[in-house]
């Protein structure tokens, strides 16, 4: 009787532990979400430049490493109109445009985007601006909300000041 509460107790355990490890892998996410622009509305005789620029500068003690992912224009139906695979080292960038050529109608929605691919390593910074297809001059400029390089940067604390030792 004692040894089968033993091995219920340590089935329990396994199933128990297997349940924690399945909710702790499902949590964790290597590849965080890629910033994100949302809808830029053009009329005509502007145009759209999304950009990605590889930091050149490495974050903690960790060297930069090269940036690789898709710049993409898509209309506000999710369709797109135009993509371009980008292989970047630190410190290089890359534009997308998009000139809009439209006879009639109202104002087109765009949504720019920059997706990361499975091997980016680097620290790819975007952009996207509109601007006028005529003069050329930016109209608007727009970052989405990415953390700054210097929120990475912070250093861990030296051992003896984690220890109290002054």
């Amino acid at each position: 009787m004692k040894s089968f509460k033993i091995v219920i107790g340590a089935a329990t355990l396994a199933i128990v532990g297997v349940g924690v490890l399945s909710i702790t892998v499902r949590a964790f996410d290597p590849q965080p979400d890629p910033p994100g622009f949302g809808l830029v509305t053009l009329v005509n005789g502007q145009s759209i430049r999304v950009n990605v620029v590889c930091s050149p500068h490495g974050v903690r003690r960790f060297p930069p490493g090269p940036c690789s992912g898709d710049l993409l224009i898509h209309d506000a139906a999710g369709n797109t109109l135009a993509s371009q695979e980008v292989r970047l080292l630190p410190g290089q960038a890359a534009s997308l445009a998009f000139d809009l050529f439209r006879e009639a109608g109202g104002p087109f929605g765009i949504d720019p985007c920059w997706i990361p691919s499975d091997f980016n390593t680097g620290h790819a910074i975007p952009s996207a601006e509109v601007f006028s297809t005529e003069t050329g001059r930016t109209m608007l400029f727009i970052n989405p909300a990415v953390a700054r390089l210097s929120a990475l940067q912070v250093e861990p604390p030296e051992p003896e000041a984690a220890a109290g030792i002054r």
